[in-house]
């Protein structure tokens, strides 16, 4: 990874492609670095809209879903959905509410 990071979020998607995302290093981070272990290498994709510093993180369906987590004193209400064909986010308020949520996990996953 380029930056050393701690309070990241983990979310692999296929299987395949690790993502750490967000964290803290001397700074809240809303960048986003992807590994292939096929080669080896860590590369930067697209940042988040915002800071998140210990988000929690669903892969469904193809898409990465950052949930929550925290910058500085505040508690975060949105969840940033990162979609890796288009290497986009997008990003919808979570609740009226700001709650601590330290993971994510998808049970049964929808139908195909």
């Amino acid at each position: 990874m380029s930056a050393h990071r701690h309070g990241v979020g983990v979310g692999v998607l296929d299987g395949l492609l690790m993502y750490a995302i967000g964290g803290y290093d001397g700074k809240y981070l809303k960048s986003l670095e992807v590994y292939r272990p096929s080669d080896g290498v860590w590369s930067s994709v697209a940042d988040m809209e915002i800071c998140r510093m210990r988000p929690g993180v669903v892969a469904l369906d193809g898409l990465l879903y950052v949930i929550g987590g925290e910058v500085e004193i505040s508690t975060i209400n949105t969840v940033e959905i990162y979609n890796p064909i288009t290497n986009t986010w997008i990003m919808e308020t979570l609740s009226r509410l700001a709650v601590h949520i330290y993971g994510g996990v998808v049970v049964d996953g929808p139908p195909h």
